[in-house]
């Protein structure tokens, strides 16, 4: 990709004390590129880029708040990664940034080494990154990592200019799965997802030898080994290892230095204890759910199936899914195992492996006789909603107004889609009319926010969804970046129209993510969570009780909650106003679960969506080749066993806090003759002392049985 050299300075701002961005603007794009290699462009790009000391972060329409993430991360990342390599960078690197992965495909950026700069044509080999954002500001900071090791790790390997490269690439014949695990290692840890694919893998009984293995998962193989060798001869030998290897130009060499045995036997060894590490964890895990299979398929690199999706109705044996076979992707409709109807075809035939990370995406409405179906083709995202019954498409339409879109659902009727969507860099969630194409934006910070689905219980309905924000009440806004926390669920109130909706935080992991959160039973949600290792399906208790009303003030830019009458004035006077600007004031509630594990599979949980108002839910778990499809009722006994268990947990917990509860509100309980309590038989609270008065008061405010 060539982009003319005439740069223009428009803009110069602080974003911390240290790190000062330039923001420059190209005036056209030229793509040349070898016959048969251009790619078809929908969209005219007009590229700008922020410069820092280290990067070129370059940037087309809608893509400045990404932009600026991207450039902050990769010169917070970069130390790190130079310590971890043991080299630095030599020269200031380019990172081109797309807004999603469809606008990627549209780039020739890629095809050829070529590279503009503002000093002329430069050959850059490889300090060049391509990166683009989904849904997630960690995935995008992965590929960030992976960009920085990447162009270090060949630099080491190779050298920084296109003689040094000609001749190591010559001399240096290192398998390409250790490189590329080594880049992997180095970008992000081990995790459950990848440990689940190296569990299928293995316990698959395809690979006779790792050299199997490396040949169809290079990257997998790779960061497997590295993990291993890391955790066996510790975590120092692993650059040392890479480069014994580059000096000696042998892997057999720098494997006895370090292991004192050949390479062959390294891997072998690998091979025989993950095996052995993997069919003792099995043992203790239960592998199938209690219900029937719907449906089986097999999978592999060029065919696979994603977003099996039952029909809701009582006893219907209908699913739609989507069908990726060599580079093409079908919606095809299976009636009762009887009829099979393809609604859309999409892609060309090709032996890529499956990379679009969302679409196509389909949803049943709640009745199980309209099928939705977002796709993207042409350089957009589009609609189109089936009839079932009448067989037609009953809605065809774009959705231009959003960049892409995560996830889709049905909300309480046919007519009203809840979606988990991107728009202008930012992962928010949306409800759109299919009617009157109208959006109503239910949730607006800089956080991650998927999963979307309605909730209705007693005393409170709401969207529940995951979300990567620190806590329910985070701040947001150009100061904050996207937070590296773990995914947990959170319920907002979508009927409160106004900016200042109440988020309740439902789930507190400390380990691992919590995603895909949908209605459970009338007191139940559910989710998926890899809290354990491995995904497992996991079921929250709702409580809800009345906690006030919530006043907001707004005062210019100040916001004002609740204020003591001396607090108003006050910010009234400072800004020179005699009245607020607006004031909102809705009911709140004080919201909480109890959480538990369902279910402790032997392989993860890929998909899982709610069956209708039956219920029912489906869950997809791939063991080796085969992707397994279930239909399963929602299991009662087991909820009532785990509700009783979690009223007693819960009692117990409340009381044993209630000590450093009332500390912490300047009440002194230490001690009973000081004031204190003590727990009856049945768990209750006994108030005692000096201070029985305050203490009660406090207590029962905060919902102790007293």
């Amino acid at each position: 990709m060539q982009v003319p050299h005439k740069l223009k300075l428009k803009e110069l701002f602080l974003i911390t004390n240290t790190l000062f961005f330039f923001l420059f603007q190209a005036t056209a794009q030229v793509n040349t590129v070898e016959f048969g290699k251009n790619r078809l462009q929908f969209k005219h790009m007009k590229w700008k880029y922020y410069q820092t000391q280290n990067f070129n972060t370059y940037f087309n329409q809608n893509g400045d708040p990404l932009a600026k993430y991207v450039a902050q991360v990769a010169e917070k990342e970069l130390t790190g990664i130079e310590q971890q390599v043991e080299y630095g960078l030599q020269r200031r690197a380019n990172i081109v940034l797309y807004n999603s992965f469809n606008e990627m495909e549209q780039s020739n950026i890629g095809l050829e080494t070529d590279w503009q700069s503002t000093g002329g044509t430069t050959k850059l080999v490889n300090n060049k990154m391509i990166v683009y954002y989904t849904d997630d500001h960690n995935k995008l900071r992965i590929q960030i990592r992976q960009g920085i090791a990447r162009v270090l790790v060949e630099n080491i390997l190779f050298g920084d200019d296109l003689g040094e490269v000609a001749a190591n690439q010559t001399l240096l014949d290192l398998p390409q799965w250790l490189t590329d695990g080594y880049i992997d290692y180095i970008a992000q840890n081990w995790n459950t997802e990848l440990d689940d694919q190296l569990k299928s893998a293995i316990l698959s009984g395809r690979y006779t030898n790792f050299y199997n293995l490396a040949f169809e998962k290079p990257e997998l193989a790779g960061h497997a080994f590295w993990y291993y060798f890391a955790n066996k001869y510790k975590k120092e030998n692993v650059t040392y290892f890479l480069y014994l290897s580059r000096v000696y130009r042998n892997t057999n060499t720098a494997a006895l230095r370090i292991c004192k045995k050949k390479f062959k036997e390294v891997l072998q060894d690998f091979m025989t204890e993950e095996e052995d590490l993997y069919n003792k964890d099995i043992r203790g895990r239960r592998n199938f759910p209690k219900g029937s299979i719907s449906v089986v398929e097999e999978v592999s690199d060029n065919k696979d199936f994603f977003h099996f999706s039952p029909n809701p109705a009582p006893r219907s044996q209908t699913y739609a899914v989507v069908e990726f076979i060599r580079g093409q992707y079908n919606v095809v409709l299976h009636e009762n195992f009887v009829n099979r109807k393809v609604l859309l075809k999409n892609g060309v035939r090709s032996n890529d492996k499956q990379l679009q990370p969302h679409y196509p995406l389909i949803a049943w409405d709640p009745k199980g006789t309209r099928l939705a179906v977002i796709y993207y083709k042409e350089g957009k995202i589009r609609l189109f909603v089936y009839d079932v019954v009448s067989k037609y498409k009953r809605v065809v339409t774009d959705l231009d107004m959003f960049d892409q879109i995560q996830d889709m659902k049905y909300m309480l009727d046919n007519n009203t889609l809840l979606l988990s969507a991107v728009k202008n860099g930012q992962s928010d969630i949306f409800e759109y009319n299919l009617t009157t194409s109208k959006i109503d934006q239910i949730t607006n910070d800089i956080y991650d926010d998927l999963d979307a689905s309605f909730v209705t219980f007693p005393g409170k309905t709401g969207i529940i969804y995951s979300s990567n924000r620190p806590t329910a009440k985070a701040p947001t806004g150009d100061t904050v970046l996207p937070s590296n926390n773990r995914y947990n669920i959170f319920l907002v109130d979508n009927w409160n129209k106004s900016e200042f909706k109440q988020i309740s935080q439902l789930t507190q992991l400390k380990y691992g993510n919590a995603r895909y959160p949908t209605q459970y039973n009338n007191f139940h949600f559910t989710f998926i969570s890899d809290e354990n290792g491995i995904a497992n399906r996991y079921a929250g208790f709702f409580t809800t009780r009345r906690e006030g009303i919530d006043t907001v003030y707004r005062i210019g830019d100040e916001i004002l909650h609740n204020p003591e009458p001396a607090e108003l004035d006050s910010v009234l006077r400072a800004n020179k106003q005699t009245e607020p600007d607006s004031i909102y004031t809705f009911s709140i509630t004080r919201d909480s679960a109890y959480t538990f594990a369902l279910t402790n599979y032997q392989s993860s949980l890929t998909e899982t969506k709610i069956a209708g108002e039956t219920g029912q839910v489906s869950e997809v778990r791939q063991e080796g080749d085969l992707k397994f499809l279930y239909k399963l009722k929602v299991d009662e006994s087991a909820l009532k066993k785990k509700k009783h268990q979690s009223q007693a947990d819960r009692i117990q917990e409340r009381n044993d806090n209630c000590q450093s509860d009332c500390q912490r509100a300047g009440i002194a309980i230490s001690t009973e003759e000081k004031g204190g309590y003590s727990k009856s038989p049945d768990g209750h609270i006994l108030i005692q002392g000096d201070q029985t008065i305050k203490v009660r008061v406090y207590l029962q405010k905060e919902g102790y049985k007293i």
